[in-house]
């Protein structure tokens, strides 16, 4: 029994020697540049021999992720890239305290307590899209089935188009005939027949616009159909919420799985979509990791009124509506 705490003392000593710094990962911007920051101390303490631009961080359980480091003219950092792979892995965000401590080579051993101060020796269990890849390929066909009837529906126009203007140049050039015979025959009707054909080229447009018309909103129905029905929350875009999103209680009770997983948010014009980790909480329930990314890329803005719809289980449309100079200036206030 002595013997096995003179190791574990003997291994606190041989850490306390070694080169190591800390950070604090709460529920805000994760993937910042500021976050990614290595202290100048820290570097300034390091040798150049044990330096490289490429470090590999290792945790408890043997898991590892290597990482990339870029300079600016303050300070060196972490590049996003594997940073953010290492926080999704991880799921990261509850105000976890991580220490790395450095072994040489650029090489990190790290230990990650959570907020209860518990030492995080397995890895936490949180399924990712991978699992869902059926409900992610069923949910592109919908859009493309949407798409492909819109499209039908144009190209069935363009068609009705061509035909009604051949029939209309046809009895242009009837009627031209008729005209120029009975000005021959001195029959005082060409004003009037002119007037009609007016009115009957009228209506004709009329017609056409309004059947084009008709289609255009049947095209919309369709897709506003597949939206609707389904569970969805609305909220409106202050300023932390450009960061993290809290998800309302009563939404998260009845639709979000009682684990951290990963979603995808699609743009409802089908112009991109983002994967973003849905962090499970006992306090509360946030869009963390991704979800910075897509509040850039969407963009979302302040004072923004959101409404995301979950039409599949791991997956949200998110539909928005500008706000009045006012509103955002008051949700400018957080």
């Amino acid at each position: 029994m002595g013997r096995r705490r003179n190791i574990g003392f003997d291994k606190i000593i041989e850490e306390r020697k070694m080169l190591s710094f800390f950070k604090i990962f709460q529920s805000a911007d994760l993937s910042s540049e500021c976050m990614r920051a290595f202290s100048y101390s820290f570097i300034s303490r390091l040798s150049r021999k044990d330096f490289s631009y490429k470090m590999v961080i290792r945790a408890q359980w043997g898991k590892t992720w290597h990482l990339e480091i870029s300079k600016n003219p303050r300070y060196y950092y972490i590049e996003r890239r594997g940073w953010d792979q290492f926080v999704s892995d991880n799921a990261l965000g509850d105000n976890e305290f991580i220490t790395f401590t450095h072994r040489g080579n650029m090489v990190f051993h790290i230990n990650i307590y959570e907020q209860n101060g518990v030492e995080m020796l397995t890895p936490r269990k949180f399924q990712t899209m991978d699992s869902s890849s059926g409900i992610k390929k069923e949910g592109e066909s919908s859009f493309k089935d949407v798409k492909k009837e819109e499209e039908i529906d144009e190209s069935a126009g363009r068609a009705e188009f061509v035909v009604r203007k051949r029939k209309t140049e046809e009895s242009r050039s009837s009627k031209k005939k008729m005209e120029r015979k009975k000005v021959k025959n001195g029959v005082e009707t060409g004003e009037s027949s002119r007037g009609s054909e007016l009115k009957a080229r009228k209506k004709k447009g009329e017609g056409y616009n309004t059947s084009k018309k008709k289609k255009k909103s049947k095209s919309k129905s369709k897709s506003k159909e597949v939206l609707s029905g389904v569970p969805e929350f609305k909220i409106t875009i202050r300023k932390s919420y450009l960061k993290f999103l809290a998800i309302p209680k009563h939404f998260v009770d009845d639709h979000i799985p009682s684990k951290s997983k990963f979603f995808t948010v699609r743009h409802p014009n089908g112009i991109g979509s983002w994967k973003v980790l849905c962090l499970v909480r006992e306090i509360r329930t946030i869009f963390s990791g991704g979800y910075s990314k897509l509040a850039r890329e969407y963009p979302l803005m302040v004072g923004d009124k959101c409404t995301f719809k979950l039409i599949k289980p791991f997956e949200f449309v998110l539909l928005t509506s500008k706000k009045t100079r006012d509103e955002i200036d008051h949700y400018m206030i957080d």
